[in-house]
């Protein structure tokens, strides 16, 4: 790349003076209008910041206030410079993700260079995909992203890009730019899984992925993946699921950008961070704090105040005042800027769980002390679980050398999936409790288990656990699950309550029903004693699931269900851990743990440790006597199975 772009002024009033100078030049000179079209060929920021515009709607205001007009000379921003000195370069050789905020002009970036490509260079196929028709190509909105092409083309001088009609074709029917010259095309196209049916391309602009259609987006990628070697990814995020999502956070070999609006000079101006009512400025020396904040006056501590009111987070944060003024404007909420600014995928969405829950969890989880599965005799349901490294059972507890666990009282709460198996299928997920503690000791989850199958292997775990009491979802599946407990004649189990339609008589039946209302209490009762260290999560993987439910028209959905449209993908991250989790925590508050049994209740001590090995010789002298070590000879010897 040339390095003809150092000459340009990026003051705006001498930037015009200067593009001035070159048009009038380039009229008088034929020799040097080939000299332009090598330098613009050889520098792209070069032909951005001497020959290209940038149109803008918004009636805007410089840093000193003056208001700005809508069509703009296009100098690029600090910040995007480096950006598109790598797009140029890689460009046809791999793909690359952009990940941005709101307004940072990535997706004019990707215009101007599938401009640039097909101005300057012999037969570049530059695709250009959005999540319609609409977005692609709507000839009075300037929204669309060919209304932005022919827009820019119409700005540039036509010994530059040729006569219209003569020189080049612009097709509305077919949604494309020929330029004649040089045979390279432009093709715009909606994301179907049809995108790249017209053959090879140099490379695409995926503009605003993560906004294109559930399922249509995953089509999209898959359709455009062996047709070219390099896709140029561009979006704002939008929720913790779908192609863009993926595209972002599965390892590979992409090359991966950010566009943040801390890192752009109009925006980040008095950049600070706000601790106990005062800010401070991340860079004093080069970027002080704005007059009114230093110290804040009234209005800046009523801003806020009001932030504070809607559920801004301010103590820590990094902000500025023009970020200040976006969090206060009408029906900007937390969730709207960490999408639109902050580029937070869990934000983008109205999520359930707040930071300060996942805080708590994050500093509670760890690795299973034990891993195994569960053995039981197939008619009475007797268990005997076993060791194994690479067991479905997960256990945060000790154990006796009997493969026991100590005296202690145990809740679980269990989800049930049809058990079909394949990615389509949700987990059958148990999750169990120390009742006393509150602390999470036992994990299962399996894809491939029927309810039925599964009620006899809950039932196992309960007696195993002492016992434990059970509740489960009756919900949907959970109805078979319902009718093989109770043909086991396991009486240890969570009751709800059921009114009669007619007078106040109430009867009880077993299992946890999950509606709109009962669901915005577990989840807040799970919320709020987390965070609070009532209850202690020890398994990264439910609390990683409870990143995935958010609030969509008022009610609580996990994302993943309530976005995708392909049963290929419901069955990857269901968020059934957190159901299971919520109905054992809903069942530890109908039958709380004896008060003597709080008294006597230790913690149990990590795993290996000395204490732990005292707290298992312990339980192992109080187990002497079980059953378990009074099997006989005779019984032994006559078949007696475990």
């Amino acid at each position: 790349m040339g390095e003809y772009f150092e000459d340009v002024p990026t003051d705006r009033d001498e930037n015009l003076q200067y593009r001035l100078t070159l048009r009038e030049k380039a009229v008088k000179s034929s020799d040097f209008r080939k000299a332009m079209m090598v330098a613009c060929r050889d520098d792209v920021l070069f032909w951005l910041s001497a020959w290209c515009w940038v149109f803008e709607p918004r009636k805007l205001r410089d840093a000193n206030g003056k208001p700005l007009p809508q069509i703009m000379p296009f100098i690029p921003w600090s910040h995007q410079v480096p950006i598109i000195r790598e797009l140029r370069e890689n460009l046809g050789y791999r793909d690359i993700g952009i990940e941005k905020s709101r307004g940072e002009g990535a997706s004019w970036i990707g215009i101007m260079l599938a401009l640039h490509d097909w101005i300057f260079q012999e037969l570049a196929t530059i695709g250009i995909v959005s999540k319609d028709m609409n977005a692609v190509d709507k000839h009075d909105d300037p929204d669309s992203v060919l209304w932005k092409a022919e827009w820019q083309l119409s700005k540039l001088p036509p010994w530059m890009v040729g006569v219209r009609n003569k020189d080049w074709k612009r097709s509305v029917t077919d949604h494309s730019f020929t330029n004649l010259r040089n045979r390279s095309t432009i093709v715009g196209s909606a994301a179907t899984g049809d995108v790249a049916s017209g053959g090879r391309k140099l490379w695409f602009l995926m503009d605003e992925l993560a906004k294109f259609p559930r399922g249509p987006d995953e089509e999209a990628m898959a359709s455009t993946q062996f047709v070219t070697e390099s896709r140029l990814v561009v979006s704002t995020p939008k929720g913790a699921d779908g192609a863009y999502y993926k595209f972002m956070h599965e390892p590979s070999d992409m090359l991966r950008l950010t566009l943040d609006w801390r890192d752009n000079p109009s925006r980040n101006l008095g950049l600070y961070r706000y601790s106990k009512g005062q800010a401070i400025a991340t860079s004093p020396e080069t970027n002080p704090l704005p007059p009114q904040y230093d110290p804040p006056n009234q209005d800046v501590k009523d801003r806020w105040e009001r932030l504070l009111k809607k559920g801004f987070k301010l103590e820590g944060t990094v902000r500025s005042e023009w970020y200040d003024r976006q969090c206060d404007r009408p029906r900007a909420t937390p969730q709207s800027i960490a999408q639109e600014l902050d580029r937070n995928y869990g934000g983008s969405r109205f999520k359930i769980f707040h930071a300060e829950f996942f805080e708590r969890a994050d500093d509670t989880t760890m690795t299973p002390w034990h891993r195994g599965h569960m053995d039981y005799n197939k008619e009475t349901l007797d268990p005997q679980f076993s060791v194994d490294p690479e067991g479905p059972i997960r256990l945060w507890t000790a154990l006796t050398p009997q493969k026991r666990v100590g005296p202690h009282q145990f809740v679980m709460g269990a989800d049930i999936s049809t058990g079909l198996g394949g990615a389509s299928t949700s987990n059958s997920v148990v999750v169990a409790f120390d009742q006393v503690t509150q602390e999470q000791v036992l994990e299962l989850a399996t894809s491939t288990m029927p309810p039925a199958d599964f009620a006899d292997l809950c039932v196992a775990i309960a007696k195993w656990l002492n016992n434990a009491f059970l509740a489960w979802e009756h919900n949907g599946p959970g109805a078979a699950f319902t009718k093989r407990v109770l043909e086991m004649n396991y009486d240890h189990l969570y009751h709800r309550q059921v009114h009669w339609k007619r007078g106040a008589k109430v009867h009880h039946e077993v299992g946890w029903v999950t509606r709109k209302e009962t669901k915005e209490m577990m989840f807040d009762d799970f919320q709020h004693r987390v965070k609070t260290s009532e209850v202690t999560l020890r398994s990264r993987e439910l609390v990683a699931e409870c990143q995935q439910y958010v609030r969509l028209n008022g009610k609580i959905e996990h994302v993943q269900s309530a976005t995708s449209k392909d049963d290929a993908t419901s069955g990857e991250a269901h968020g059934d851990r957190v159901i299971a989790g919520c109905v054992a925590l809903q069942a530890m508050i109908q039958r709380p743990a004896s008060k003597q049994g709080l008294e006597d209740r230790r913690p149990d001590p990590p795993s290996g440790t000395l204490a732990a090995r005292m707290r298992e010789w312990e339980a192992e002298q109080q187990t002497d006597r079980d059953p378990w070590d009074e099997t006989t000879s005779f019984e032994m010897a006559h078949g007696k199975q475990w």
